[in-house]
């Protein structure tokens, strides 16, 4: 009884969630895009905040580097990586907010 009742819970929220997301113009999928997007984003930073921690030989130039060959790799410059992460990132807070919100 208990495990249908959480398989019953799971569903009402992703059916909550999905006609949210559609109402607003956000499919579910690119909820998962921008949470995909957002945790690279998070990697990337990772990066610099570990090189100014540990101020490795090289770090600078090898994070310099990275951040430019990932930009480059999605058609973009480092500015435009850097503002798409910001971007994803409040997205992904927002997604979180709300998901919070169909929890309750």
């Amino acid at each position: 009884m208990k495990l249908s009742r959480i398989i019953l819970i799971m569903l009402f929220m992703l059916f909550s969630a999905k006609s949210w997301a559609e109402q607003d113009g956000v499919s579910m999928q690119g909820m998962l895009a921008t949470a995909k997007y957002a945790g690279a984003c998070g990697i990337l930073d990772s990066l610099i905040q570990f090189q100014k921690t540990t101020k490795m030989d090289g770090g600078d130039d090898f994070v310099a580097r990275f951040w430019a060959v990932e930009a480059a790799r999605l058609g973009l410059s480092i500015q435009q990586l850097s503002e798409r992460c910001n971007q994803s990132i409040l997205a992904y807070e927002q997604f979180w907010a709300i998901s919070e919100v169909v929890d309750e």
